[in-house]
C-alpha cells in the first residue's frame, strides 16, 4: 500500500467514526510523534555545535591519518 492510499483510508475511517476516545488516542499518538521530531532536531542541533567546537579546537582525525592507521588492520 502506497502513502497516499494509507492516507485516504486513514482519513476516510477518521471522518466516519464516532468513537471519541480512539480520537483521543490517535491525537496523543501524532502530538507524541511531533514532540518526538522536535526533541531529535534540538538533539541533533545540540550534537552538532559540539561537533563544531571540537573541529574548531582541532579535536578530530584527518582523512589522511585515519588512512594510516587503517593501513595496520
Amino acid at each position: 500500500m502506497n502513502i497516499e492510499v494509507a492516507k485516504f483510508e486513514l482519513l476516510n475511517k477518521l471522518l466516519r467514526t464516532t468513537d471519541e476516545q480512539l480520537l483521543e488516542q490517535l491525537l496523543a499518538v501524532f502530538k507524541k510523534s511531533e514532540k518526538d521530531e522536535s526533541l531529535s532536531l534540538i538533539q541533533y542541533n545540540n550534537e552538532l555545535a559540539a561537533a563544531e567546537e571540537r573541529i574548531k579546537s582541532g579535536k578530530f582525525t584527518s582523512q589522511e591519518d585515519l588512512e594510516i592507521e587503517s593501513q595496520g588492520w
